[in-house]
């Protein structure tokens, strides 16, 4: 997809005479952003999926969903827009699906205190101390997800792996190839340091003569601390035209 021009973390955008303020806020997804204005004396929020429901019913917390394939840690998606929504404090918040909510004060506490919540049932039922291992899909994730040999001999995949712990983390990850298809390095080995990221650049060379036509699933196979997770992560690898 053609990218036109992006818009940084709290930039201001002036049209028609109103400044649109753009802000980083994830929530149901990691890539979700509030849009918010001033206009006659009020402050309105726009939050996308991240925020509906009635702010009338006090059964009623504003979360829409939890969906785990959206890169959604509670800390870092929910309770992350929850504060930001309480330190913003909007007059009207508007919600996907023309979903309007005036006076919201009482109705973002309920929506912070949900996103508390939330953390200590999953810790509960995860069997890892670190919910997050058995939550996040994309603790060990590779990009792009989809490779493409298809016209090149050689490409590279960067995988990363994430430490959600309070200590450093040990990780082996083995790359489980087709035939035909070498990975330089083909194991990768390491430590990643608390709560961080750490990413690998690996090169994927491609012997036609042997390597299956069209696409093919890459597992990764995870040991972390000496824990074997199994093959829990992958990447498309296409080798030819077809499939496309």
């Amino acid at each position: 997809m053609k990218i036109d021009r992006s818009i940084a973390d709290g930039e201001t955008i002036r049209w028609e005479g109103y400044e649109l303020h753009v802000d980083w806020m994830p929530g149901q997804t990691e890539f979700g952003c509030c849009l918010w204005l001033d206009l006659d004396g009020k402050r309105i929020a726009f939050t996308g999926d991240n925020l509906f429901g009635s702010p009338t019913d006090p059964e009623q917390d504003g979360h829409e969903a939890v969906v785990a394939r959206n890169s959604a840690i509670f800390e870092e998606g929910y309770g992350h827009a929850a504060k930001y929504l309480t330190e913003l404090k909007p007059d009207i918040v508007m919600g996907s699906h023309s979903f309007v909510m005036p006076e919201p004060t009482a109705f973002i506490e309920r929506y912070r205190d949900w996103s508390d919540r939330i953390v200590e049932l999953y810790s509960g039922l995860m069997p890892h101390d670190d919910y997050e291992y058995g939550f996040d899909p994309y603790w060990v994730s590779a990009y792009p997800y989809r490779v493409d040999l298809a016209s090149v001999d050689e490409s590279k995949v960067t995988i990363t792996v994430r430490n959600f712990r309070d200590a450093e983390q040990m990780h082996r990850v083995a790359l489980k190839l087709p035939d035909g298809i070498t990975a330089d390095p083909p194991v990768l080995e390491g430590s990643v340091a608390p709560h961080s990221r750490r990413s690998f650049d690996v090169t994927l060379q491609v012997d036609r003569s042997r390597a299956p036509q069209g696409l093919s699933i890459v597992p990764m196979d995870i040991v972390l601390n000496e824990e074997a997770f199994g093959e829990r992560f992958d990447f498309l690898l296409r080798t030819s035209e077809a499939n496309r």
